[in-house]
């Protein structure tokens, strides 16, 4: 009975071992740079994306927004299984800021630090689907109610790192992703008045 139960516990302690893979978080890690723009100028309602000259990989997008600086601006993280579709299918691993340079248009600015961490229902060896938020903390508490914010398109990760189901080691991988501009939104007050003036006009017709 002891030597079962010994078994069990090994069992269990090996596969909480795997249970969750890790990942290098971040947007700014070697080969995988992405850094984030400002919204663009005289295009401020449309989030603009691609990778920049700044990008790592390169790519020849033009943003003519500043790069975001310091804590104003907030990022979270999401991940979770491959097969996820869409944000609902993800979780939050971590929110940030950026970090802060000297010039405008230059790095550090729009970029984050970084940290490894795990995440959580895909075990390690298996790819993860990664998305980013990002908003504008004077014009919300949250991505949700800020009128200046955007997110950037699902990616899959490569294996995460730890062990895996065969006992192997994995090591981590790295955050991927795309540079992209945040955008105006309509306040939900201001769609509030838009709505109640299109109902009023709307009233106003059919009377007449």
């Amino acid at each position: 009975m002891k030597k079962i139960l010994l078994s069990s516990l090994l069992a269990m302690a090996t596969v909480a071992s795997f249970a969750q893979g890790s990942i290098n978080v971040g947007n700014c890690i070697t080969t995988t740079r992405f850094p984030i723009y400002g919204p663009q100028v005289g295009s401020e309602t449309v989030s603009t994306v691609g990778s920049s000259s700044l990008s790592a990989p390169t790519g020849s997008t033009v943003y003519t927004g500043g790069l975001l600086s310091g804590t104003r601006y907030a990022i979270e993280f999401w991940a979770g299984p491959s097969s996820a579709t869409d944000f609902s299918g993800l979780t939050l691993i971590t929110a940030t800021t950026f970090r802060t340079g000297a010039s405008a248009t230059a790095l550090p600015n729009g970029i984050t630090l970084t940290s490894t961490l795990n995440v959580p229902g895909v075990a390690a060896g298996l790819s993860a689907k990664l998305g980013v938020k990002v908003w504008d903390t004077q014009s919300g508490a949250t991505f949700d109610t800020a009128y200046s914010r955007a997110a950037g398109a699902l990616f899959l990760s490569s294996p995460l790192g730890g062990v895996d189901g065969g006992g192997g080691l994995v090591l981590n991988p790295n955050w991927v992703g795309q540079s992209f501009s945040i955008a105006t939104v309509p306040e939900p007050s201001s769609m509030a008045l838009a709505g109640i003036g299109a109902a009023s006009l709307l009233i106003f017709r059919r009377r007449k």
